[in-house]
């Protein structure tokens, strides 16, 4: 069953495991949340299912690589890297999630449109060598045929993501129930939304519910 997953992207310790608890599984903001290396080793301890997320918000690759890796060491169950990437920061992460048994994403972003279907297909196969166990393609949707375009993924021979940011990009965030996607990301109710587009934990409970 395609997971809920809390996207988190709060300041401080406390107030990150605050919004994490109760999850089905959420994804932290690593780089949002202010959190010293002791503090991530220990948020990921924890036995929830979480994914570490550090953009590049202001940190450069070395900083972003200590993170995850101290995520990566203190649980987690996926880490996300950037398809835009260096090859050694990549490889680096990557090796380490080997060593932990944790899965791999490998994302890529375009906040302003949404690239053709060919080449999203090139995308998401370069993102799929580049070791990901799970390929995740997330794009602005400005006609309807953007929809159409990331849904196609769907039937690639490898795990897939496939998320459309914008109002018309909602359904894509459903779609991805019914294509048993491992899971979908949602806003936590009363909370900022990280993305547009995103639907709320309870209204996406309740899609969910009625789809399967």
């Amino acid at each position: 069953m395609t997971k809920l997953c809390r996207s988190i992207a709060a300041s401080g310790f406390n107030r990150v495991a605050q919004l994490a608890a109760g999850a089905e599984m959420s994804e932290i903001r690593i780089e949002k949340s202010g959190m010293s290396l002791d503090e991530v080793r220990q948020l990921f301890g924890t036995q929830q299912e979480m994914i570490a997320t550090c953009r590049p918000d202001g940190l450069d690759a070395d900083q972003q690589t200590v993170y995850l890796q101290a995520a990566i060491e203190g649980g987690a169950a996926w880490v996300d890297v950037e398809i835009e990437a260096t090859d050694d920061y990549r490889e680096n992460i990557i090796k380490t999630a080997r060593k932990h048994g944790c899965k791999v994403i490998v994302s890529y972003h375009n906040y302003d449109e949404t690239p053709s279907f060919p080449e999203l297909q090139q995308i998401a196969d370069f993102a799929h060598s580049a070791g990901a166990d799970l390929v995740k393609i997330a794009c602005m949707c400005n006609r309807s045929e953007d929809v159409l375009n990331l849904l196609n993924l769907y039937k690639s021979s490898y795990p897939v993501l496939s998320i459309g940011m914008g109002g018309l990009g909602a359904v894509t965030r459903i779609a991805a129930i019914t294509f048993d996607a491992p899971f979908t990301f949602v806003s936590i109710p009363g909370e900022p939304k990280t993305a547009l587009g995103q639907l709320d934990e309870q209204e996406m409970a309740n899609i969910r519910a009625q789809i399967k």
